[in-house]
């Protein structure tokens, strides 16, 4: 094979040890616009999508140790501690969601050349889609929650430290030249951190247009990898296809048909969109659906989310006893301050629990026991959860004084345990369909067959009269640390007793419940005893 003009610096065949353990062999292929250079590409095999092209930039920034750093992330967190196939990482769906973006352009390119889609375009929008989780900590979201409970002052979300990270592998790993050989410049790197961001600090003096790393004339761009108005986006795709593969289950989604349906119109506001077609609406239902499905049968599943209530007591407890290296060579950063660092965060992975379990220091116990409970399988009870109104104050203070009224309504006998408000937990759960909980296609455009150029609204009206009529729900889930059945026999009761009270949906299943306190006990044995007199008779 002979080396190509617009090869990286000092070519060599790409055999990285960092990729080993997939299916990976160099190829050359075109770029889709004809004027450019021929690129050194790499294949991956992959369970899900089969061959995937990557261009030898995202190729360097994949064989880099912080972005290797995924491949110890696994993609659904603690569900895997009840659903054991679920052991992907974030480094294969990274990988997916790239690979997509990449379909995507491409269908767009063959069909709408008009759209002037630059080789830097493409390159930037699947840079983007790779490096969209780098940002994610341990157990995936639950980090998130951490930071919150240990730094309320910020709000820190994953994408900002995805940004921070993509920057710092850039600098870190000398990614600068090889950005200038493909003719990626500062502003292209602005373009991927607003595509994996949102509209940065840098503002565009535009009001109609906030971005500066492309034009108003590009703005469909910004729907592929992130999509701020629909949610509907090439990393929805990739997680669907993967989580279901891995949890077992079945979807009915097809992304590449879904993904060929996509035309780029101009719309009302004079931005171009992605808009589909009128015909496949209904799938536009089925993604929220699925996504509904997945939350609830997977990642909120209250098993799951008991062991992510421990992980999260366990890691509040280590942030004080447990240190990372800093540049200095010190090992003086906590738990909470290793994201204003990404040389300390690149330390920071699912492996904590490790780190956790075999500590020596002495105020480390109880985070200690904690993960040896989860080990042993010592998870809180789920007692139950009901629905609440979405404007219900379910605030820390709030969830504590909740609890104090729970116990209030068990009726806890002398000779019983009692319990304290500490060994309850209540959980807010919260499912939408979009961002605002609004109609998810309210900001969505379609075509028709006939005006493939026009874009046009469809209303849920006009869809099917059996669509939901709400797009949100909020749920509280209630949890006790005492694992005794007795015990969360008479929770259970007080639970329910506490929902009739409030004016809260009766949770499912507390017909059945009973509170198997002595003198409840005694009341039902008293009138069972009546019964059966009766029934002789």
């Amino acid at each position: 094979m002979t080396d190509y003009e617009d090869s990286p610096p000092s070519p060599k065949r790409y055999k990285s040890e960092t990729t080993s353990d997939l299916e990976v062999s160099p190829v050359l292929t075109d770029s889709y616009q004809e004027n450019s250079f021929n690129y050194e590409r790499k294949i991956f095999n992959d369970p899900i999508h089969g061959l995937i092209e990557l261009h030898w930039l995202l190729v360097k920034i994949i064989d880099t140790p912080q972005f290797q750093r995924l491949r110890r992330l696994k993609q659904l967190g603690a569900s895997y501690e009840v659903f054991p196939g679920a052991c992907h990482q974030r480094f294969e769906h990274s990988l997916g969601t790239c690979h997509l973006a990449g379909e995507l352009l491409a269908h767009l390119c063959q069909r709408q050349p008009e759209l002037s889609i630059t080789s830097q375009d493409i390159l930037c929008v699947q840079m983007a889609a790779l490096c969209h989780d780098l940002g994610h900590g341990p157990f995936s979201h639950m980090f998130e929650e951490v930071i919150a409970e240990l730094r309320p002052d910020i709000n820190w979300k994953h994408e900002q430290a995805s940004i921070d990270m993509f920057e710092y592998i850039i600098n870190t790993n000398k990614l600068k030249p090889y950005f200038e050989q493909v003719g990626l410049n500062d502003n292209d790197i602005i373009f991927v951190k607003e595509l994996i961001f949102g509209q940065l600090n840098q503002q565009n003096n535009d009001q109609n247009w906030p971005y500066k790393g492309r034009n108003i004339s590009k703005s469909f761009l910004y729907e592929i990898v992130s999509n701020k108005l629909t949610g509907i986006d090439v990393d929805k795709f990739d997680y669907f296809a993967r989580d279901s593969y891995y949890l077992g289950t079945k979807i009915s989604f097809e992304h590449m048909r879904f993904i060929k349906f996509y035309r780029v119109i101009k719309v009302d506001d004079g931005k171009l969109h992605l808009c589909l077609r009128d015909k496949e609406v209904k799938a536009c239902y089925e993604i929220y659906r699925i996504r509904d499905d997945l939350h609830r049968r997977a990642y909120q599943h209250p098993v799951v989310k008991g062991i992510e209530l421990m992980l999260k007591e366990a890691f509040i407890i280590a942030n004080d006893y447990l240190f990372f290296s800093s540049k200095s060579g010190k090992c003086d950063i906590r738990l909470a301050s290793t994201i204003d660092d990404m040389f300390t965060f690149n330390q920071v992975d699912d492996h904590i629990t490790t780190l956790i379990k075999h500590s020596h220091h002495p105020n480390m116990d109880k985070a200690k026991e904690i993960i040896d409970k989860i080990e042993r399988r010592e998870i809180y009870r789920y007692i139950g959860d009901t629905h609440v109104s979405w404007t219900a104050d379910f605030k820390k203070k709030a969830c504590k004084s909740a609890c104090q009224d729970i116990i209030k309504y068990c009726h806890f006998d002398e000779s019983d345990c009692h319990i304290t408000p500490n060994d309850l937990v209540i959980l807010t759960v919260e499912l939408t369909c979009g961002d605002r909980g609004e109609d998810p296609l309210q900001n969505m455009w379609f075509y028709t067959k006939v005006c493939p150029n026009k874009a046009t609204r469809i209303s849920k009206e006009q869809v099917s009269t059996l669509l939901p009529q709400t797009f949100r729900e909020r749920n509280i889930r209630l949890y006790c640390k005492i694992r005794d059945q007795h015990i969360c026999s008479i929770v259970r009761y007080g639970f329910k007793e506490f929902c009739i009270a409030k004016g809260y949906a009766i949770p499912k299943g507390s017909d059945q419940w009973i509170a198997m306190s002595p003198k409840v006990g005694r009341v039902l044995a008293s009138s069972l005893s009546v019964a059966e007199q009766r029934a002789d008779l």
